[in-house]
């Protein structure tokens, strides 16, 4: 058990290694990738009912050399249920995906789009298990290059300008981030997580290295927030979502800027401690940027005639949702935070997945306009779009319902602004999701239902579809028992 976190991150780094070998099959790229998510997916799921059944966390040397100089792995309940969220998640959107991929990619490109894919995979799974800050930061760089490949690797020139932005600002926020690693470098020479939490608790009860280490938490958390879109800096967000192929925009939208937001929970909790973030003020800036990422992500959407930059910019205001749920600052907003972010994980590769089945029988355009009568020319996409438009708007019986649900629970001692920007929020969900349905279910002459024709992409493509909407429902009816699981995992912090 102590070893599959490394063994997972190494069947990624090897299998990242195979996928280029590969060269032209294709095919064989593409079972192989989601061989390995498959096994990641079930390797992490096999840790949860240990972790249940034995508690506390586990702490994996790597190499000969123990803290506070070597490196480490560190892992429990939660980062068992986050990596199996996310290995799931990434092969179902490569499933629904697949016919987009064979006819938006280059053959010759194929292997290599699946090699992004399995660094992807390594990135996400450091991210959730590194207990090493600097590793963390080396994690985040391969990220961030895998996550612009999957952009650009359409190659049309929309993609490549939505690439060149995405990898401007992203840049940009690695650069503060190695700053901030700096700076905690300089003053507690330590860079392994434990080591560094009991030197900043050292140093802010003397009084000393305030502002440095303020500057610190401040640089982080805004590196971290336009990596993973957190509102105003999300301007990057919409065009590389938007303009990708299907499961390059599921998987960045589901699970990508999730990592960082992982990430980021651990620096507030692990790295300088709850306490001192609170006491910095910088939960309070991330709860109002989220109420303000709700609303605002929203408003953009509602004016949004693509279907792929609307359903991004729905993203925003979801995120916003997640900030809002960290900066309450309790365990119980954490834990609903986490709920949500796990709810939108399988619902946004849903929506994407849906929304590329809606437009390869609308004469693949992606304005709204032209998708008259979709969803009766692809009865599965039309389906899976129903059940994503219902959890995002928070319909009783879907996950995005109760996770709306919890959120508003866990932030009542706030006061009302969280619950009048939930509602509004909610409203506004309905505003811009409700007309496309009405679009898509409407009558129309057009008959075009070549979409799946092919019986490989059709059994792909449905069972994709089917699996994220039953998770859905499955979120919705039993989300107390999951929120009972990550209520236990955040206590571990």
């Amino acid at each position: 058990m102590n070893n599959i976190p490394f063994i997972s991150i190494i069947l990624s780094m090897a299998a990242s290694i195979v996928m280029l070998l590969l060269g032209k099959k294709s095919m064989t790229a593409m079972r192989g990738s989601q061989l390995v998510l498959g096994v990641v997916a079930v390797l992490s799921f096999v840790m949860i009912p240990y972790f249940l059944n034995n508690g506390g966390t586990i702490t994996y040397m790597l190499g000969h050399y123990p803290s506070p100089w070597g490196n480490e792995l560190r892992f429990g309940l939660l980062e068992s249920i986050l990596a199996c969220v996310f290995a799931t998640v990434l092969l179902l959107a490569i499933m629904g995906g697949k016919k987009d991929i064979i006819e938006d990619i280059q053959s010759r490109k194929h292997s290599q789009y699946f090699a992004l894919l399995m660094l992807l995979l390594l990135s996400l799974l450091a991210l959730i298990y590194t207990n090493d800050i600097f590793t963390a930061y080396v994690f985040i760089e391969i990220n961030t290059l895998a996550s612009c490949g999957i952009v650009m690797v359409k190659e049309s020139g929309e993609t490549l300008r939505a690439t060149i932005k995405y990898l401007f600002m992203s840049l940009m926020a690695s650069g503060l981030f190695l700053i901030a690693i700096a700076l905690l470098y300089s003053v507690t020479g330590h860079l392994l997580i434990p080591a560094l939490f009991e030197s900043i608790k050292g140093l802010v009860a003397s009084g000393q290295y305030r502002w440095p280490l303020y500057t610190a938490c401040a640089l982080m958390t805004i590196s971290l927030g336009v990596k993973s879109a957190m509102f105003p800096f999300h301007t990057w967000l919409p065009d590389a979502h938007g303009t990708a192929t299907t499961s390059s925009s599921s998987i960045l939208s589901g699970v990508v800027v999730k990592g960082y937001i992982i990430l980021l929970i651990k620096i507030y909790y692990r790295v300088f401690g709850i306490d001192v973030v609170r006491q910095i003020g910088v939960l309070n800036v991330v709860f109002w940027l989220g109420i303000a990422g709700m609303i605002f992500g929203s408003l953009f959407a509602i004016k949004e005639k693509n279907l792929k930059r609307m359903i991004a910019y729905s993203s925003v205001a979801q995120i916003g949702y997640i900030y809002a749920g960290i900066g309450v600052g309790s365990y119980a907003g954490l834990a609903a935070a986490l709920f949500h972010m796990i709810v939108h994980a399988y619902t946004k590769p849903l929506l994407f997945s849906s929304a590329g089945g809606l437009i390869g029988v609308s004469k693949h355009s992606k304005m709204i306009a032209d998708m008259k009568g979709a969803a009766r020319r692809n009865k599965i996409a039309g389906i899976g779009f129903l059940v994503g438009t219902l959890s995002m708007v928070g319909v009783p019986l879907f996950g995005g319902f109760t996770s709306k649900l919890l959120l508003a629970t866990s932030a009542s001692e706030t006061g009302y602004a969280f619950l009048v920007a939930l509602a509004l929020s909610s409203f506004l969900n309905a505003i811009y999701y409700l007309p496309v349905l009405f679009k898509i279910y409407s009558k129309s002459e057009e008959t075009d239902e070549d979409y799946l024709e092919n019986d490989n992409y059709k059994t792909s493509y449905t069972t994709a579809i089917v699996v994220f909407a039953v998770v859905n429902v499955v979120l919705g009816l039993g989300g107390i028992y999951v929120m009972h699981l990550l209520n236990q995992g955040v206590q571990l912090l």
